[in-house]
C-alpha cells in the first residue's frame, strides 16, 4: 500500500497527536465520558443506522440491529463496568534480592490508533474496534469501508456528534484514501477483511514499526457425526451460515457430515431454509455488489444443487443454495456467500488430516453428541476459535478474545482482549531512594557459588 500521504490526512494525524500529547484522554474519567457519549450517540444514531445498512445490503431492520448495534451496545456496556479493573496497575511478585523494591505492570494507550472498517458488518466492525480503542485512551482514525457508502456516512454523522475532532475522526473515501492512511506513521493499525490486503497493511504498518490487529478470513470447516439431531443442527448451521447471506467472516465455509447422516441433515437443512427464507428464498438479503455476485454465481455450478441454485442479477440475489457432489476447489477458498457444499464422509481421520493441512481458519465447528470427540477435533485442529454445537455465537460473548492465526488474521479483540489490543503494557519498578543494599556492588566478594545458590 504504498504512495504520498495527501497534507490532509496528515495534518489529521498531527492535530490527533497533539491531543493525544496532552494527557487529557488518560484520566479514567475523560475515556468514561467519551465511551457514555458514545453511547449515547448510537442510540440516538439507530433509525439512521437502520436505514443505512438497508440501503447499503438490503438488511432488514431486526437482523441488522441485532447483528451491528446490540453487539456494539453490548460492548460498551462491558468496557463501561470493567473500564477501571482493566486501567488498574497490576502488582507482580520480586525476588527477594529486589526488596525492597516493588513492581507493577501499567496499560498505558498505544498512542494514535487507525481502524479499517470492512463492508459485510460496517457499523459493528468499525464501532467496536473504537469502542476498545477508546476505553484503552487512544486517539483514532476512523475509515469506514467505501463499498457500503451510505452507512460509512451514517457513521461521520455519529462520530462527530460523539466525538471531539481532535480525539476521533472519521475518513471516508475509496481504496486511494485507506492507502495514504496506511502509509502514515500510526502507533497501531486496527484491520478487518481479506487476507490479502491485510498483507498489504502489515508490510505498510511495518515500515513504521506500528503494532497491527489483523482480523481476516478463513475457510471455517464444520464436522457433523451421527449423534448431532439433525433438525437442531441444521437451524443452527443454516442461522450461521445465511445470515447476512452469508458474507460473514465466521460462517461455516462447508459441512463435512458422517456418510449416514447426510441425507437426514440435508432434508433438514432443505426444511429449515424454506421456513427461515420462503421457498424461493427471497426472505434473505442480498449479495453486496455486482463483483461479488458474479463471483458467487460461477460457484453455482461446481456441484448438484440440493436446494435453491438461481441467480437473478438485476437483483444481485442468490438464495440459500445446498450443493452436493461439490468440486474440493470449494473446501480450499472462503466462499463468503449464501452456498453450502455438504460433503459425506466415513473415516474422521481424513477430514482432520485435511483440515490440519489448510491454513488456520477463524472458527472450526462440531456438531456431536460425543464430547471426547468435540475434544479430539479440538486437539487435532487448530483455529481462532472452535464451537461446538453452534455456530457464530463465540463471536457474541463478551469476555471472549476474538480473533484469527495466521492467514486467519493476529491479535485478539471485544471485552478485555479489545482493551490490552490497543494498550502497551508498561513495566514499572520502584524502589526507595534511602534503602541501598551493597551486595550487588564491585568488587563483588561472595563466591559464584554462594550467588548460585542464594539467587539461581
Amino acid at each position: 500500500m504504498d504512495g504520498p500521504a495527501p497534507p490532509a490526512h496528515g495534518a489529521i494525524l498531527d492535530a490527533l497527536r497533539a491531543h493525544l500529547g496532552t494527557g487529557a484522554l488518560r484520566p479514567e474519567a475523560a475515556r468514561r465520558a467519551a465511551l457514555i457519549r458514545l453511547r449515547d450517540a448510537l442510540e440516538a444514531s439507530e433509525p439512521d443506522l437502520l436505514a443505512a445498512l438497508h440501503a447499503d445490503l438490503g438488511k432488514p431492520a431486526v437482523e441488522a440491529w441485532a447483528s451491528e448495534i446490540m453487539l456494539v451496545r453490548q460492548e460498551l456496556a462491558v468496557a463501561l463496568r470493567k473500564l477501571r479493573g482493566w486501567m488498574a496497575p497490576r502488582r507482580v511478585g520480586v525476588r527477594w534480592f529486589q526488596l525492597p523494591g516493588r513492581a507493577s505492570v501499567v496499560a498505558e494507550p498505544r498512542g494514535v490508533a487507525l481502524i479499517l472498517g470492512p463492508w459485510n458488518y460496517p457499523a459493528q466492525l468499525c464501532l467496536m474496534p473504537l469502542v476498545s480503542a477508546v476505553a484503552a485512551g487512544c486517539a483514532v482514525v476512523l475509515k469506514p469501508s467505501e463499498l457500503a457508502p451510505a452507512t460509512a456516512d451514517a457513521i461521520a454523522r455519529l462520530i462527530e456528534r460523539a466525538f471531539d475532532p481532535d480525539h476521533v475522526r472519521c475518513v471516508t473515501g475509496g481504496p486511494e484514501v485507506a492507502r495514504a492512511l496506511t502509509v502514515l506513521p500510526f502507533d497501531h493499525v486496527f484491520f478487518t477483511g481479506s487476507t490479502g490486503i491485510g498483507r498489504q497493511v502489515a508490510e505498510a504498518a511495518a515500515k513504521n514499526l506500528a503494532t497491527v490487529t489483523l482480523e481476516l478470513g478463513g475457510v471455517n470447516p464444520c464436522i457433523v457425526d451421527a449423534s448431532a439431531d439433525p433438525a437442531v443442527t441444521a437451524r443452527r448451521i443454516a442461522w450461521g451460515k445465511f445470515l447476512n447471506a452469508g458474507q460473514t467472516c465466521l460462517a461455516p465455509n462447508h459441512v463435512w457430515v458422517e456418510e449416514s447422516s447426510f441425507d437426514a441433515l440435508t432434508a433438514a437443512l432443505r426444511d429449515t431454509l424454506t421456513r427461515f427464507y420462503g421457498p424461493d428464498g427471497r426472505g434473505m438479503q442480498r449479495i453486496v455488489n455486482a463483483r461479488q455476485f458474479t463471483r458467487l454465481r460461477d460457484m453455482l455450478d461446481a456441484g448438484r444443487v440440493l436446494h435453491g441454485g438461481m441467480a437473478d442479477e438485476a437483483a444481485l440475489h442468490i438464495p440459500p443454495t445446498i450443493l452436493a457432489d461439490a468440486d474440493p476447489a470449494l473446501r480450499r477458498e472462503e466462499i463468503f456467500g449464501p452456498i453450502l457444499p455438504v460433503i459425506p464422509y466415513r473415516e474422521l481421520d481424513a477430514v482432520l488430516a485435511e483440515i490440519a493441512a489448510a491454513p488456520p481458519p477463524l472458527a472450526v465447528y462440531v456438531h456431536t453428541r460425543d464430547r471426547a470427540l468435540a475434544d479430539r477435533v479440538t486437539a487435532a485442529t487448530r483455529s481462532g476459535g472452535v464451537c461446538v454445537n453452534d455456530t457464530l455465537v463465540q463471536a457474541t460473548v463478551p469476555e471472549l478474545p476474538f480473533g484469527g492465526v495466521g492467514a486467519s488474521g493476529q491479535g485478539r479483540y471485544h471485552g478485555r482482549a479489545g482493551f490490552d489490543a490497543f494498550s502497551d503494557q508498561r513495566a514499572i519498578f520502584r524502589q526507595p531512594a534511602g534503602v541501598d543494599p551493597p551486595m550487588r556492588y564491585p568488587p563483588i566478594k561472595a563466591p559464584l557459588s554462594l550467588l548460585k545458590r542464594l539467587m539461581g
